[in-house]
């Protein structure tokens, strides 16, 4: 008797005399094979050939099939226990199913790997993702636990689909898994597969009813980006009668109303632009980005304290966004209100003493108010992660705008800032 690999300690394997070599339901047992044997629960070897069982002989190849499928004689140890134990695969479903049930899910978890690798079917795959879907669930917090059961769940099912071929019911699974992670697009390309293949039935309408809301969602999601490409091209004008189809149809959709008051504001419609802004901030939690607009649109009307408050908000919401600290900071600035200044330039410069657009509004701060800056204050945001940085133009006034967009800027020129 020899012991096998680390993760296979309580398996030893064996070697029958040839005298065994006999047919069992059609099966040949073959004496130049090595066989694995289960050891007892808290026994690390065997006494003698007495204490060998076949039910031993069987958990043994179990654990080989459940786990290392890939064994070279993965497939006689199958032959084997489904010649032995011709309801094998039934037992093995029934007793997975109750230790499931028992909360022994890594018990379950073995038995549902060895039904599978036994007999591939559609079902035990399902009930095998199924179980660590469950596994994953114990995870409140969605940590490494939830992300690690999660993918064997997704694994599963994709295995399962290489293995049994095109199936109705894994690839409902497979797309209502994907539905369920938000990737629209990868659970529609599964639901039209199953749609294409299953048979018509309540299940067939149901999914054919999700599919419909599917196209409908990315038929938005194409409108927008649409407008959107369009505001980028200088081709306002087209976006707005794309975002004006589009709300019609969609009237509580935000950031439809933000991409039309971009669209307005860069068109310096800013009564209008306010407008759709204020109705994104109502279909919203709000955004910085929202309130970078208004703020916008709030100068060039006029509404200067009402511009500052905006600005403020986004910085509630972004406090780590260089652009509007520092367009706090120079607002604060033009208005002599030399401590609210000083405070924004100061948060400013904690993120980037280097940034040249904080240096020149140091300076103009030094130069008006006659204070000096000492070193940089040093402070902490309990909620900041990572320092985010933009790329910006080197502009007094610069107003960020939708995530990963050109940058919007105010019609303020340098001969506007503080000197």
């Amino acid at each position: 008797m020899t012991e096998h690999r680390d993760e296979l300690k309580n398996i030893l394997f064996i070697t029958l005399p040839a005298s065994m070599e006999r047919e069992i339901n059609g099966f040949h047992i073959d004496s130049s094979i090595q066989i694995p044997v289960q050891l007892p629960d808290g026994r690390t070897s065997l006494e003698n050939a007495g204490e060998i069982s076949l039910e031993l002989i069987v958990s043994g190849m179990l654990k080989i099939i459940a786990y290392h499928n890939d064994h070279p004689h993965a497939p006689y140890y199958r032959a084997f226990v489904l010649a032995v134990q011709p309801d094998a695969v039934k037992e093995l479903n029934i007793a997975a199913i109750a230790q499931q049930q028992k909360e022994n899910l890594t018990f379950a978890e073995e038995l549902f790997l060895a039904v599978c690798h036994l007999s591939p079917q559609s079902a035990t795959y399902i009930n095998l993702a199924t179980l660590y879907n469950r596994m994953a669930a114990k995870d409140a917090s969605k940590g490494a636990a939830y992300d690690l059961y999660q993918q064997k769940a997704l694994e599963t099912l994709k295995e399962g689909l290489d293995v049994v071929g095109e199936d109705a019911q894994l690839l409902s699974e497979l797309g209502f898994f994907h539905l369920y992670q938000g990737n629209v697009e990868i659970a529609r390309e599964y639901l039209s597969r199953y749609l294409d293949i299953a048979q018509p039935d309540e299940k067939r309408e149901h999914v054919q009813r999700i599919m419909n809301d599917i196209e409908s969602k990315l038929s938005d999601d194409r409108s927008l980006m649409q407008a959107y490409d369009a505001i980028q091209m200088n081709k306002e004008e087209e976006a707005l009668d794309l975002l004006d189809q589009f709300l019609s149809q969609n009237p509580s959709v935000w950031n439809a109303w933000f991409l039309k008051g971009w669209a307005l504001r860069r068109l310096q419609n800013f009564a209008e632009a306010e407008t759709a802004l204020l109705a994104a901030l109502a279909n919203c939690k709000g955004t910085s980005d929202i309130y970078n607009e208004l703020a916008l649109c709030s100068l060039e009307t006029g509404k200067r304290d009402l511009a500052k408050m905006y600005l403020n908000t986004a910085v509630d919401l972004d406090g780590e966004n260089l652009t509007l600290l520092s367009n706090l900071a120079y607002l604060h600035l033009q208005d002599q209100e030399w401590d609210e200044a000083r405070e924004y330039l100061e948060l400013a410069r904690n993120l980037d003493p280097n940034d040249p657009l904080i240096i020149r509004l140091m300076e103009d701060y030094q130069r008006q108010s006659g204070d000096t800056l000492a070193s940089p204050i040093v402070q902490e945001y309990v909620d900041s992660e990572d320092v985010f940085s933009q790329a910006r133009e080197e502009k007094p006034f610069a107003i960020q705008g939708k995530e990963d967009t050109d940058e919007l800027e105010s019609s303020y020129t340098e001969e506007d800032s503080v000197r």
